[in-house]
């Protein structure tokens, strides 16, 4: 007996990566695949749940190529056009051979690594940070997987032989999409066996496997995956008719693109310790992402908030640099805007700004854009976008004047996942 017991490790590790249930081996029928390193945020994974989303908008039966190039280039900011035209080329030819949504795909390369080809982060590589670890299965040009048929097992492969599965490859631009697509495609295959068969937070699509692996544990990385998934179809054209709402005869829509967007603070929040209250919602967004004005008005104020009570300074385009950010107060760079309501007064502000496109007495339509967001005038939290709406009773609720338009609850509990 002691002979065989040094053989009894390897031939169970070799069983469970290949797909056979292992008595001891854990809860599921084989050995999770998994992201290492990673954690949720269980504040944010109460904020806002599945059943809060609307559905997703559906992507376009015919997709101009050109198009979706200038739409990914829009996306990922400052891009060659020639590679934006081979990564749009790629996405779409790799989309259609596994029969996933290439929006999606552009989607998951913009919020993995910006569209930058050569990154390494969350222990993955390339433009959509592909573990290889986690996909023991698929080599020798073959993706092996299970799924539950009845209640029995099928056996399933996917050919995935274009390129070899090695980490070099996944840090080139072509590799890395197609083995993306490939995944995406056995991920979505396995979705309903997975879920079954692991315990995990609840979720929406596949592509939260693509994120953590057979377990999900928060859902909210498949939110901002399909989030940038709206914006693709926001830059192609081809999203439904935007959301809007209307106060005080003022139509008003989305400070960012591919509403909904999520409040990660509201209005009445503490901060400083009590000190102070929070004048708005702050909305969770990327550096760099386009601010855009909610509705027609006039530009009242664009400049800075400097130390000190009602210490705001207007600024020219040209001039931002001569306010260090060390030196900025809470606000930063920001910028406010009066519109035109049938009565009363309505204004609404953009405050953190990393730049400022207008200037004060510029006549703004709702959609363009005023800047870009930052984290100026913070101290410690991540890049996010601090909106405010004023009437004449003062500081209103963002959330409730734009309601599915901006959506959570941040004074929601945490939400902790299943039991692993």
């Amino acid at each position: 007996m002691n002979s065989i017991r040094p053989l009894l490790f390897p031939i169970l590790l070799f069983l469970s990566l290949m797909g056979v249930s292992v008595a001891g081996a854990g809860s599921g029928p084989w050995r999770p695949r998994r992201r290492p390193g990673i954690r949720p945020n269980y504040a944010a994974n109460g904020r806002v749940v599945p059943k809060d989303w609307p559905a997703e908008p559906k992507s376009p039966s015919k997709i101009d190529a050109k198009r979706f190039a200038k739409a990914l280039r829009n996306l990922c900011g400052f891009m060659p056009p020639g590679r934006a035209t081979k990564y749009a080329g790629w996405m779409l030819q790799y989309g259609a051979q596994f029969g996933e949504d290439p929006f999606l795909l552009a989607g998951i390369v913009h919020r993995q690594s910006r569209c930058r080809p050569t990154v390494e982060d969350q222990g993955g590589l390339g433009l959509t940070l592909i573990r290889r670890e986690m996909h023991p299965n698929l080599r020798k040009g073959k993706y092996s997987y299970r799924i539950r048929q009845g209640k029995g097992w099928a056996d399933r492969t996917l050919v995935v032989d274009r390129f070899p599965f090695a980490g070099p490859r996944l840090l080139r631009a072509e590799e890395n999409i197609y083995f993306a697509a490939a995944i995406l495609a056995v991920w979505r295959t396995q979705h309903d066996t997975i879920d079954a068969e692991f315990r995990q937070v609840p979720h929406r699509p596949h592509v939260s496997h693509f994120y953590w692996g057979d377990r999900v544990r928060s859902q909210r990385d498949e939110d901002r995956f399909l989030l940038d998934r709206r914006r693709m179809l926001f830059h192609y054209g081809a999203l439904p008719e935007e959301k809007t709402a209307s106060v005080r005869g003022v139509t008003l829509g989305s400070p960012l693109e591919g509403a909904p967007r999520v409040v990660s603070s509201g209005l009445g929040d503490e901060r400083d310790g009590g000190d102070r209250s929070h004048r708005g919602a702050d909305i969770e967004s990327i550096y760099g992402e386009p601010v855009r004005a909610v509705a027609d008005g006039d530009v009242v104020f664009a400049g800075v908030d400097l130390p000190g009570r009602q210490n705001n300074v207007q600024v020219r385009k040209d001039e931002y640099d001569e306010h260090p950010r060390r030196s900025l107060g809470n606000g930063g760079r920001f910028v406010c805007l009066r519109h035109h309501p049938t009565s009363g007064s309505l204004r609404s502000c953009y405050m953190h700004l990393e730049t400022v496109e207008v200037e004060a007495g510029t006549t703004i339509r709702r959609g363009d854009v005023l800047g870009t967001v930052g984290r100026t005038g913070m101290r410690t939290s991540a890049p996010h976008l601090h909106f405010e709406l004023h009437d004449d009773e003062g500081i209103a609720d963002p959330r409730a004047l734009l309601p599915g338009i901006l959506i959570g609850d941040p004074s929601a509990d945490p939400a902790y996942p299943p039991s692993q």
